[in-house]
């Protein structure tokens, strides 16, 4: 037998909808100002990069591929990601997990040295 102070669950439909103030309209105008943003800044630029890119043809890209010093170029930059990724990586998580588990001296100064490549531009460094 079920308990009578025991209710079930019902949602309210109208706090649901109360959480949307934009009318449908709205909303799609908008979404179509993101998207416009979005093909205009990234799509649009993306487009005429590979436009430029084979202006001549593949033929450049497979001449190009067959120079030795590109395929020296591709090996060692290739060799280079496999040793810095998992380098990084056991890194990475050593310093995170030292930074949240425990407080030692010299912890801000660690989380400073972590964030300053996000914050210094790419050209300075």
């Amino acid at each position: 037998m079920a308990d009578p102070e025991i209710k079930s669950y019902e949602p309210h439909h109208e706090s649901q909808s109360a959480a949307v103030t934009e009318s449908r309209p709205a909303r799609l105008a908008l979404m179509a100002v993101a998207f416009a943003f979005l093909g205009i800044f990234l799509l649009l630029p993306l487009i005429i990069v590979f436009n430029e890119a084979f202006a001549k043809g593949i033929g450049a890209y497979t001449e190009a591929l067959s120079s030795a010093d590109t395929r020296s170029a591709i090996r060692l930059t290739l060799l280079v990601a496999a040793i810095s990724v998992p380098l990084n990586i056991v890194f990475g998580i050593s310093a995170a997990w030292a930074i949240a588990k425990f407080e030692f001296k010299g912890k801000a100064f660690l989380t400073t040295l972590i964030d300053l490549p996000f914050s210094v531009s790419p050209v300075i460094s």
